[in-house]
């Protein structure tokens, strides 16, 4: 017999009134290798906001990421960005919708042969910019924004790993996107480059007003940068709301899951 997931916890109403969400997810489902990922997940991201995603490795989070940029389609269920519904887009029509939408992917994914200047260049050259001036002006101010000025001549091997998640961040920002998504932006640093990545996410939301969706399990991270936190559970999100609505719940799964605590293993409490 299977057990029923428990009723999602209503947060107290403590926020203040939303943004309009620049991204909408409604009711999406997918399944992979045969098991349901994602369950009827639903999620509105407010404009010029940090929406947070807490939940348990493998639980679905990164292939919700993939859904927002349009690199998976659901089983069922829309994702509208800017109103637009991109799921029966084709690659070509998804093109215009990835320039407002960022990415920071977790290894930051640098060209190990490109210098950090052509690294962050990439995407501009990719969009058809040509004028080296221009070019060389945006990469220099994404720098000065993520705090690596003058470090254009270096290669990825010479970089710290908190180095390495600063250079993608500004490859992310240098188009100037709406909205960056951060998959496990502090997984694998010590917990002072933590901590300074933590800063520069909110940093970079409060001085470009980038709407960020940061997916992560750390929940310092989350209570540092987010607007908002969504708690993925079973496919869907079960818990919604502010970081202090988070804090104060007295929810047994979301207050295991803040304490990391597994409740599998407190038979002798």
């Amino acid at each position: 017999m299977t057990s029923a997931t428990p009723p999602a916890e209503k947060s107290p109403p403590s926020a203040p009134a939303e943004a309009a969400p620049l991204i909408s997810i409604r009711g999406i489902w997918k399944k992979l290798g045969g098991q349901d990922v994602l369950k009827g997940f639903d999620l509105d991201v407010p404009t010029g906001q940090t929406t947070v995603i807490l939940g348990r490795s493998g639980g679905g989070k990164s292939v919700l990421l993939k859904h927002i940029i349009g690199l998976m389609k659901p089983d069922k269920g829309e994702v509208l960005v800017d109103g637009e519904s991109i799921v029966p887009l084709s690659e070509r029509q998804l093109s215009r919708v990835r320039k407002k939408i960022a990415i920071l992917f977790q290894s930051a994914a640098l060209f190990d042969s490109m210098t950090v200047e052509d690294n962050i260049a990439f995407p501009l050259r990719e969009a058809g910019m040509k004028d080296l001036g221009e070019i060389d002006a945006k990469v220099a101010h994404a720098l000065e924004l993520v705090d690596l000025a003058g470090e254009q001549q270096k290669m990825p091997e010479k970089l710290s790993g908190g180095m390495r998640k600063r250079v993608g961040l500004a490859r992310a920002i240098v188009t100037e996107p709406r909205c960056i998504l951060y998959d496990e932006p502090t997984t694998g640093l010590d917990p002072i480059v933590a901590d300074s990545i933590n800063r520069l996410i909110r940093r970079l939301q409060k001085r470009l007003g980038i709407t960020s969706i940061v997916v992560t399990h750390d929940m310092k991270s989350a209570f540092h940068v987010a607007d908002q936190v969504a708690y993925l559970y079973d496919g869907r999100v079960y818990f919604s709301g502010t970081p202090e609505a988070l804090r104060a719940s007295t929810d047994p799964l979301v207050h295991d899951f803040i304490e990391g605590r597994s409740r599998e293993l407190r038979s002798d409490e």
